[in-house]
């Protein structure tokens, strides 16, 4: 009678199904570091910052994997909830995969704007952006979202903005994700273009550091020169050299240079823009999706309601009016100079009462058709603007920068 081995599974049907996945102890002995190359090249030469992770490719196998340096910290910089194997495994490079599709890709939004080129136009240009201490200047609460498919999407006093996520300054992350999931590098690809329209100035850098748009560098990640006692964002003292602290101003722009050349064709359509109005988005998704909303800024259905009924109310409310002008002005006919009986100035205030109603109407149908009419030339010069953008970008690709006003 033969033993079973320790490994075998005392019932077989119980057994788990086999994968045609190389086992991790397999793709541990075929693992080899990946060299820098292309974007991961850039950025390293760029960053300062010294590397967490590792990247490792499973033999000749088109598979990729990111290995922590430090065993203590083996998680995505700054996202300590998705771990990084000590020994890479498919079980990895699977979770890690899955995580940074969802916090990149912009599919969601992407599907919509190829209706919007014609419906709801949105100015087809990624430097149609204001830097952030401009956003304050038009009145805008600067709010930080971690959704992708919010990043720079404003709804009249509010712009979301999406973070940078620590491991953005991982030069072997870049390797990975350049290797590993095309989607997601073209998408951070595009991401860390807009934020060199957001930060322009070190007003931007400071704004970014107080809404902790720009991480906090993490032990593994300090520059190697030496550290200052004080923290470069706010002048704080710091109690160690081991505490984290934002890069300076000038590391950030030098970090940020390789980004100024992505081209459109390098990033998702959602990047071929800048700024959106969620409004335009809204609308776009009611009337090609069936749904409420791209995104219910108003969470509760009272809010809702309310937001949506506002224009329902206000048509009622002008034909109420009309309604009653009309029905005044027929009474004031059915009257006529006969009904007034002889008293002084009656008839002058029926006549007044029939046609003073007359005057209300009309002149309630030239707004109406003054705002419908305002609305139709606003949207054909937007639709001509966004082709005329369009066509000139072929040409120059820097076409359509934000405009910030009159003084601009």
């Amino acid at each position: 009678m033969t033993t079973p081995s320790p490994n075998t599974p005392p019932h077989p049907q119980l057994a788990a199904p086999q994968s045609n996945i190389p086992s991790t102890t397999s793709t541990v002995a075929k693992s080899s570091p990946v060299t820098l190359t292309g974007w991961a090249a850039k950025v390293a030469e760029k960053c300062p910052f010294v590397d967490g992770l590792t990247v490792l490719k499973a033999g000749t196998e088109d598979r990729y994997f990111l290995k922590a340096v430090d065993p203590k910290k083996a998680f995505l910089p700054g996202q300590p909830r998705e771990p990084v194997d000590k020994t890479p495994s498919d079980a990895n490079r699977t979770r890690i995969a899955e995580y940074l599709q969802h916090a990149h890709l912009t599919k969601e939004i992407d599907s919509l704007l190829k209706f919007m080129r014609y419906l709801f136009v949105q100015t087809p240009s990624f430097r149609h952006i204001a830097p952030l201490h401009h956003q304050k200047s038009r009145e805008r609460d600067i709010v930080v979202d971690e959704h992708p498919g919010l990043h720079l999407v404003w709804y009249y006093q509010v712009i979301f903005i999406k973070p940078i996520p620590a491991y953005f300054f991982s030069p072997s992350w870049w390797a990975y994700i350049q290797k590993a999931d095309k989607d997601v590098f073209e998408a951070s690809l595009g991401f860390m273009r807009s934020y060199t329209f957001l930060i322009k100035y070190e007003t931007d850098y400071l704004l970014a550091c107080e809404k902790h748009l720009i991480p906090k560098l993490l032990p593994a990640n300090l520059p190697n020169t030496s550290i200052s006692n004080t923290c470069n964002c706010c002048q704080k003292p710091t109690q160690n050299e081991d505490e984290k602290r934002h890069p300076t101003y000038e590391e950030f722009s030098d970090f940020l240079l390789p980004f100024e050349s992505v081209s459109d064709e390098e990033c998702p359509r959602r990047f071929h823009y800048g700024e959106l109005r969620l409004t335009r988005i809204n609308r776009t998704a009611f009337i090609t999706r069936g749904k409420l909303a791209y995104f219910h800024i108003y969470p509760q259905w009272g809010q809702f309601l309310n937001h949506v009924l506002a224009p329902v109310i206000t048509v009622f409310a002008v034909s109420t009016v009309v309604l009653n002008s009309m029905q005044v002005s027929l009474a004031a006919i059915d009257m006529g100079p006969e009904g007034s009986g002889d008293t002084d100035g009656w008839p002058r205030f029926i006549g007044l009462s029939k046609w003073f109603p007359i005057v209300v109407m009309i002149l309630i149908a030239a707004v109406v058709g003054g705002g419908a009419f305002a609305l139709v030339v606003v949207a054909i010069k937007d639709l001509l603007f966004a082709e005329q953008t369009r066509k000139r970008k072929k040409v120059d690709p820097n076409a359509g920068e934000k405009s910030h006003g009159i003084i601009w």
